[in-house]
């Protein structure tokens, strides 16, 4: 990881190095850039809600291809810190999972009573790294004194890197079979403790997308300020095309709600829509 950032920062200095010779109107602008962004989920699911606004902070080397004064191609590579929370109601009753050390334990497992425990969860935060290559066609108006206006129009597809999860709630005693839950729901069975799970692990290795594909629409300014270098601001609207989360099929799901004497698992599932503020130099 720290590789790749190190690469994406070379790349961006020696591009602005490189880039001295010329004009303003270059086939080609290269730079670095940083991007600030609000994450709002939407639940696939009526257990969960969204708790709050995420944030993502992102930068890397972003690539203009210039085909005319007035149409491009805007590209590049970025690395983006995320991190978002969700919470988890009681609309079809409280939701729990087994778990044995930092291994969540999926529907089909066998439970053990003697180590495997219940937990309670209440709340869930994540935090995850994505790198992502924009790919967006970009229309710009002529230049008008030292500006130029733009709209962008096209998709970022992101490739998970990294994410963890950390879990809050009620951990119960070693014990996993229904009638010590329909106790717990019923007020009977006292939670041996309040606390935050850290470092989850679910069986099949994460239930976020390793891969997420956003479309969406952006609008700034380009404000060459002297020789080929360029300053830019720009806001943009990101709808997300595949979910962020989503727990497996089958009996591998890990949540589940417990009424009426028996046990309902379901998957987790969400998406995002992203409102992003970007700022730059392209040389």
């Amino acid at each position: 990881m720290k590789r790749l950032i190190v690469t994406c920062l070379a790349v961006g200095i020696s591009a602005s190095i490189f880039a001295q010779d010329g004009d303003s109107d270059k086939k080609v602008n290269m730079g670095l850039a940083y991007q600030l962004g609000l994450n709002f989920m939407k639940p696939g699911t009526t257990s969960i809600d969204k708790d709050g606004v995420g944030v993502q902070n992102a930068f890397g080397l972003n690539i203009n291809f210039n085909f005319n004064d007035n149409i491009g191609f805007a590209t590049g590579l970025e690395f983006d810190f995320e991190s978002y929370k969700l919470s988890f109601n009681t609309i079809n009753g409280n939701t729990y999972y087994y778990y044995n050390d930092k291994n969540i334990i999926q529907e089909e497992d066998v439970k053990d009573p003697n180590t495997d425990k219940v937990y309670l969860i209440t709340g869930r935060k994540y935090k995850s790294i994505y790198a992502t290559i924009p790919t967006m066609l970009m229309f710009r108006t002529n230049a008008l004194g030292d500006f130029r206006y733009y709209g962008k129009f096209g998709a970022r597809t992101s490739f998970l890197v990294k994410s963890t999860k950390t879990d809050q709630g009620s951990i119960f005693e070693s014990n996993v079979d229904g009638t010590y839950i329909d106790a717990i729901s019923a007020g009977i069975v006292k939670p041996a403790a309040t606390s935050e799970m850290e470092g989850m692990k679910t069986p099949y290795g994460n239930d976020v997308s390793i891969i997420r594909c956003a479309l969406g629409l952006a609008g700034g300014a380009q404000w060459n300020f002297t020789g080929n270098t360029m300053l830019f601001a720009e806001l943009g609207f990101y709808y997300g095309l595949t979910p962020i989360n989503i727990e497996g099929s089958g009996k591998n799901k890990t949540l589940f709600n417990r009424g009426g004497g028996s046990s309902e698992y379901y998957g987790l599932k969400t998406n995002q829509t992203q409102f992003c503020l970007k700022i730059g130099i392209l040389f």
